[in-house]
């Protein structure tokens, strides 16, 4: 919601929209009720406070003659109530009869969640990090989270899942109501992962659905895309889709055929591509040795000179790294998750992603998720987690160090780093609480 409320800001400043804005009007008043045509998409959602205010004259500045906007005159203020699919309904703060129709309205930004007090850690510990925002309470356990734009309006938009249906919000999730809702069908069928991406290149995201049939005892996956106000499947695939990160940071989509064989269930991870209208897996093979898993591997350039190192996880979840000579392993460990199947003899383990990030001097953070199991971590075999951690790792040259963490209020299935609006990046992160509701919580990386 803060990414949409500075996107809507913009807009109402920027000399394309100024003429004729085409959202930030009042439609309808009745006393202090107001009506206005800003919706969920828009960020709209109830208790979020808006302004009902005046454009004045032209600003311009005074040596290069850019147009910089108008100035503006508050009116009245309020907080939305109720959203609809075409308009909100809000209540201003006092009655205000200069309040009429036709008079410009904009959400204003969202408050910030205060910081940590700025006390330092302790000798030894991690710094801790507070959210920069919290959403509202979800009414499910979100098991998968994807970040893409599925209507081709050029902003992010989320998509969260649970068992076997998956919701649309516009992002980062701030409101409780989806703009789309989809479902999967089958008993005994569940959705393992999310991905999004713009495969098909019509500039919207498809949404890659990975489920476990466990009657037909097969890992696949459904192509959505969102289609006039619902999802339109448009393609089964007989792989599981999840992304990671080549050796210069760049976003791969890639794929894995599970076979249905006990000695040798894992396909190669190849390249998912789109190809005369058609899904495909392309070439060459993408994972590292020692990493047979498409949801436990990635690579980062740790060291600008050398080769890429391959990170992956273990069997007991302890992070790897591989080099060309030699690797580090973590005593601690990361991508724990409650997203499992049993397959055969071998318990598949959808791990949350490994996000590395890159600065002008080379590699900079490594993000992962470790997800704490209840019971002081006996019920870890179980897949019951109630709490986690966003772990932020540094480099040094010779191991990973935490440079700061979060504390989650519940155990984490995603996360994604996203850019809201030009020059801003910020962490979004799915939250599964322990009591059967879910929030996104956003983070400055």
């Amino acid at each position: 919601m803060i990414a949409v409320a500075f996107a809507s800001l913009f807009a109402f400043s920027s000399p394309a929209f100024a003429a004729s804005p085409p959202k930030g009007y009042v439609v309808k008043t009745a006393g202090a009720q107001v009506w206005l045509d800003l919706t969920a998409a828009d960020g709209a959602a109830p208790g979020r406070e808006f302004q009902v205010f005046e454009e004045g004259a032209d600003l311009k500045h005074p040596v290069t003659g850019e147009y910089l906007g108008k100035t503006t005159k508050q009116i009245a203020n309020g907080k939305i109530e109720e959203v609809a699919d075409k308009f909100s309904v809000g209540r201003l703060d006092e009655p205000v009869a200069r309040v009429q129709v036709g008079q410009r309205a904009r959400l204003t930004a969202l408050a910030i969640a205060p910081a940590v007090p700025a006390q330092g850690p302790r000798p030894g510990e991690a710094a801790l990090r507070a959210p920069r925002t919290r959403g509202a309470s979800l009414p499910f356990v979100v098991t998968g989270m994807a970040v893409g734009d599925f209507d081709g309006a050029g902003k992010p938009q989320l998509v969260l899942s649970e068992e076997k249906s998956f919701r649309l919000y516009a992002y980062p999730a701030a409101e409780h109501k989806p703009l789309i809702t989809g479902e999967i069908a089958g008993t005994g069928a569940r959705i393992v992962s999310l991905e999004a991406a713009d495969l098909d290149g019509d500039k919207k995201s498809e949404l890659f659905v990975s489920v476990y049939n466990e009657p037909f005892h097969r890992l696949e996956t459904s192509v959505y895309k969102a289609d006039g106000g619902k999802w339109v499947k448009i393609a089964d695939l007989p792989v599981l889709v999840r992304s990671h990160q080549n050796a210069t940071g760049g976003r791969v989509v890639a794929s894995q055929q599970i076979q249905d064989d006990k000695t040798f269930p894992f396909g190669a991870v190849y390249p998912l591509i789109y190809q005369d209208g058609k899904y495909a897996q392309g070439r060459p093979a993408l994972n590292p040795k020692r990493a047979d898993w498409l949801y436990g591997f990635t690579y980062a350039q740790l060291d600008a000179a050398g080769e890429p190192a391959a990170l992956s996880l273990t069997a007991v979840n302890s992070l790897r790294a591989q080099f060309a000579n030699g690797h580090w392993r973590s005593s601690e460990g990361f991508g724990q998750s409650p997203i499992r199947v049993r397959w055969h003899d071998k318990l598949l383990e959808f791990h949350p992603p490994m996000l590395a990030t890159y600065g002008a001097k080379g590699f900079d953070k490594l993000y992962l998720v470790r997800n704490l199991a209840m019971l002081g971590g006996l019920a870890t075999p179980f897949g019951l987690f109630n709490g986690g951690e966003l772990h932020a790792e540094n480099w040094t040259g010779v191991a990973f160090e935490t440079a700061w963490k979060a504390e989650l209020g519940g155990s984490s299935p995603g996360f994604a780093l996203v850019e809201p609006e030009a020059g801003r990046k910020e962490l979004v992160v799915a939250v599964a609480g322990s009591t059967g509701k879910s929030a996104v919580w956003t983070f400055d990386p």
